[in-house]
């Protein structure tokens, strides 16, 4: 009699192991379909709602590491898609943290630096792409270094981000554009600048020739009147012997007076921040990316289009 239970319970477990997967509630299969089903979602630009299924199959399937690793990294891709840089730095931070051998691992470290760089965190930008050139070789190398030197080039480092692009090497995809970067920037002295000592200058001996200097006519011209009444006004009521009057409206002309000098200086300002802004816009505008994922090779791709 024992014999037969015994040889039952042999037969039932054999019956288990053989049972098509979906018959069973956590396995390999469930999980397999679970991912595909967040990257259908992923592939209809649908982030949100993939980013939820990822998280799922990671709770639901912990021993299916493998896949684990894969919907981990594409939580950060998917909040890098979306544009939400602080949640895919979070993300990749977590995915870095559980996964530290991936073969993922410089892709996950150079979309974070990308997202730090949108968020303006630059020197933490920095420090990944710097981690990626002193791991990397090939185009992932090269990618950094030219990431690096668009971030330096942010933090308006012109010398260093010229000498960042130079090190991109010949072989790379990169080398072109990295080479109209730097070429730009050794230029990048020669754009116009207006001076806001001359500025203030010529609006404190002429009312409005400072504002004429930095090519803004029109405050020019209102700051000439506006003063020339004021003054002409203040003279002719202190001839008429109205000298409290006078000296109220010569109060009221010290304002603006003064307010046309410190205009000229701030528009100096502003002529030499537009005039770079112009310039450096026209180098991105000559390089020009957009991003691409490709699900096969599990990659990220930026690809780089160029005028001339």
């Amino acid at each position: 009699m024992r014999k037969i239970t015994c040889g039952f319970f042999l037969l039932f477990l054999a019956l288990i192991v053989m049972l098509p997967c979906h018959a069973r509630g956590d396995n390999l299969c469930d999980c397999e379909k679970q991912f595909s089903f967040a990257e259908s979602l992923f592939d209809q630009d649908d982030f949100y709602r993939a980013i939820g299924e990822y998280k799922r199959l990671i709770f639901l399937c912990p021993d299916a590491k493998a896949l684990c690793e894969k919907a981990c990294f594409k939580i950060g891709v998917s909040y890098f898609r979306a544009e939400k840089w602080q949640y895919a730095i979070d993300a990749f931070d977590t995915f870095l943290l559980n996964f530290p051998a991936s073969p993922l691992e410089g892709e996950a470290v150079y979309l974070k630096g990308l997202s730090e760089r949108k968020l303006s965190l630059y020197d933490e930008a920095l420090l990944s792409f710097a981690y990626i050139m002193e791991k990397e070789t090939g185009e992932y190398r090269a990618r950094a270094i030219y990431q690096s030197g668009l971030v330096l080039m942010d933090m308006e480092k012109w010398e260093r981000a010229e000498d960042m692009f130079s090190q991109v090497p010949e072989e790379s995809r990169l080398y072109d554009s990295a080479g109209v970067f730097s070429a730009g920037l050794r230029n990048i002295v020669n754009i116009p600048r207006k001076s806001p000592v001359v500025a203030g200058t010529l609006a404190a001996v002429i009312p409005g020739a400072g504002h004429l200097y930095t090519q803004r006519k029109r405050d020019a011209l209102v700051a000439f009147l506006l003063n020339g009444v004021f003054i002409w006004s203040a003279v002719e009521l202190f001839e008429d012997e109205k000298y409290v009057t006078g000296a109220i409206v010569s109060f009221f002309e010290l304002g603006w007076y003064t307010g046309n000098i410190y205009s000229a200086v701030g528009s100096a300002h502003k002529f030499n921040e537009r005039t770079k802004q112009d310039f450096l816009k026209g180098l991105r505008d000559r390089v020009k990316f957009s991003y691409i994922h490709d699900r096969d090779k599990e990659c990220d791709y930026l690809i780089l289009s160029m005028s001339f």
